[in-house]
């Protein structure tokens, strides 16, 4: 979504000069021409953060559609459960484990081994297939918690910065390429990863995801109006923020759930 800029204007900026939200958040800065966001006004209610929140996270089981996974938010103490829902995006449903009983993937792995061996000797082989079983959770704790600490950690940095610089938008920030990065990755990944969950949590077609993120970089950049476009990007930005958390808890649930089945697998 941020636009390369043109030649002519990309040799006007000076990444160490210092920056601040509210420079950052002009349409120029990014070389934007507002005739790209021009929405129907009747559809600006719809890019409300608050109605994007009820179709992320804190989802009733029975209202989640595809790419969600519920959870139980008390990962802490699997006794209590108050199971709720995240949406996610296709790639994060295909990393983590989808089911919050482990041992149905130690399972598959046991079983494919078992009928990999020929019955010589079913000691061997009954040790094969439980090491084939702890091999699989391992590699899917790896794979998850790689993500957890690389992605999901940083957007979470990433969001709290830019929470802090929406309460004093004029403040500065530091070097102006520390405020183009972080900002880029929120237009380039962060929010494109809400838009892409959306689409699929109220079946939206391309048309209709791509109005959606037209009308939030509309109401993001141009509703300048007693700085109401600062006071969205806010809203925003703690929408993001509270679906990462919910993500990290979902992440903590099932990580919790495999190590207990590696300890009854290696007890």
């Amino acid at each position: 979504m941020s636009e390369k800029l043109s030649r002519e204007s990309s040799t006007e900026i000076n990444l160490n000069a210092p920056n601040s939200l509210s420079r950052a958040l002009k349409p120029e800065y990014w070389a934007f021409e507002e005739s790209s966001f021009e929405v129907d006004p009747s559809n600006l209610e719809y890019a409300d953060p608050q109605r994007y929140a009820s179709n992320l996270y804190d989802i009733e089981p029975n209202q989640a559609k595809k790419f969600s996974l519920t959870y139980n938010r008390d990962h802490i103490d699997p006794r209590q459960q108050k199971l709720i829902s995240v949406a996610l995006v296709p790639s994060e449903y295909n990393l983590l484990l989808r089911s919050n009983n482990p041992r149905s993937l130690a399972s598959v792995a046991m079983s494919r081994t078992i009928a990999s061996k020929p019955i010589i000797d079913l000691g061997r082989r009954t040790e094969e297939a439980k090491r084939s079983g702890i091999y699989a959770l391992e590699n899917k704790l790896e794979a998850m918690t790689n993500y957890q600490e690389t992605t999901i950690d940083r957007d979470i940095k990433i969001s709290n910065r830019m929470l802090e610089a929406s309460k004093y938008p004029g403040l500065s920030r530091g070097k102006e390429m520390n405020m183009r990065t972080d900002l880029s990755w929120v237009m380039d990944h962060m929010l494109e990863n809400m838009f892409d969950a959306l689409k699929n949590q109220k079946d939206w077609s391309e048309e209709q995801m791509n109005l959606a993120r037209k009308t939030t970089y509309r109401r993001m950049f141009y509703e300048r109006d007693s700085n109401r476009h600062i006071g969205y990007f806010k809203e925003l930005m703690s929408v993001n923020r509270s679906w990462l958390l919910r993500k990290n808890a979902l992440i903590n649930d099932r990580s919790s759930s495999i190590r207990r089945e590696l300890d009854n697998l290696n007890g």
